[in-house]
């Protein structure tokens, strides 16, 4: 009886040890799930990024950015093709599409209505023409409040003035807290979207652009030609009065592990006279960091001063950084391509919010839901 109970408690320890290792091991799981690495040279949160609490093109949402399109009158050749989805089987929805312009900020409007599992397609010359800029996708309820909807996808072709042709699928941020509207603010015309991870997806903050090839041409070395199309969103989408004065801060590589850092300005939106990745100033220049027939890369993050909207009482909260979002595109040779650009960190601190108009949708019907509203207030940096 004596071994028979010494047997039992020999058992019961080693039955305590694996539960208590196997607790550790989910505790150390759940941790490193929940965050706390950061990339060095990197601002921002960068478990989020990697574990998707921020847009993404791989996925459905509630909003989405189409990060650069353009279009010319005098050139049949020069122009951006939009196609927009909604996936939902069962709902139409209504959508407030905002074009903004590259140069001066301001904003044009338009409407349009998806039935359950449409798509629409529409070219830019026919919508905004001879505008270079970027385009914002908001599901909305049947009052012009942003709506929880994460059914909408998107994509668009692109002809440059350059000659740049590439496809870019949209970026999605999803609606996180469910299936709400967000509420009319205190000025009774705006509704206001949170990029807080709690009401919608973060906003990308440090980029990175992970290849591009020597600028310069070599023998049996084609002339490349790499291009940055690089913005801040605009955080009021009521007015034109909100241009942003800032600019960006890049750590460039070359392919032996070396880093230079360079800055580059921006308004706006990063200007066509500053996209090409040789407008970086960096000493020495890119051409010599990065020359014939090698390789580099880049990281980048904004930074300005810019008030965004804190909570739907009218709540204001001052930044030093923005979010940034992008897209690239190079040709060299016979080669012509491009993408959106990658994020290593997401803009968490406090994280971001757009406002819009509240105007009802002249087609519709659209969806309905209670309202929730969200804040960034008690946060602020």
């Amino acid at each position: 009886m004596r071994a028979s109970h010494r047997r039992l408690i020999i058992r019961y320890t080693i039955s305590s040890l694996m539960a208590c290792a196997l607790l550790c091991l989910f505790m150390a799981g759940q941790a490193k799930a929940q965050g706390g690495y950061s990339i060095p040279g990197s601002p921002g949160d960068a478990s989020g990024a990697a574990y998707g609490l921020g847009v993404s093109e791989n996925k459905l949402g509630s909003v989405l950015f189409f990060n650069y399109y353009t279009s010319d009158s005098l050139s049949s050749q020069v122009n951006t093709r939009i196609n927009i989805t909604n996936a939902n089987p069962l709902q139409d929805v209504s959508l407030h599409l905002f074009f903004v312009d590259s140069v001066t900020c301001n904003i044009a409007d338009a409407f349009t209505c998806l039935t359950r599992q449409q798509t629409y397609s529409f070219e830019i010359s026919d919508f905004d023409p001879n505008v270079t800029g970027y385009l914002i996708v908001v599901a909305v309820d049947s009052s012009g409040r942003p709506a929880g909807f994460n059914y909408l996808a998107g994509d668009e072709l692109v002809v440059t003035p350059t000659a740049h042709r590439f496809g870019l699928a949209a970026m999605a941020a999803a609606r996180r807290d469910g299936s709400f509207s967000s509420p009319i603010n205190s000025d009774g015309l705006t509704s206001t979207m949170f990029f807080n991870g709690d009401q919608y997806d973060f906003l990308p903050y440090t980029m990175m652009l992970d290849s591009f090839p020597s600028q310069v041409s070599g023998p049996g070395d084609p002339l490349a030609d790499t291009r940055l199309y690089l913005y801040t969103p605009l955080p009021d989408l009521t007015s034109s009065a909100t241009s942003f004065s800032g600019s960006i801060f890049f750590l460039l590589f070359d392919d032996q592990e070396r880093s230079f850092s360079g800055s580059i300005p921006l308004n706006c939106y990063l200007t066509s006279d500053k996209q090409r990745i040789t407008s970086v100033r960096t000493a020495p220049n890119v051409n010599t960091i990065v020359p014939s027939g090698r390789t580099g890369w880049a990281k980048f993050y904004a930074s300005g001063k810019r008030n965004i909207v804190g909570n739907p009482q009218g709540c204001v909260v001052g930044l030093n950084n923005v979010p940034l979002m992008g897209a690239t595109a190079t040709k060299t040779g016979f080669y012509t391509g491009g993408h959106n650009l990658r994020y290593l960190t997401n803009f968490n601190a406090p994280g971001y919010s757009i406002t819009i108009p509240a105007i009802a949708p002249y087609c519709g019907p659209s969806v309905d839901y209670p309202t929730r509203g969200s804040s960034i207030c008690q946060l602020g940096n």
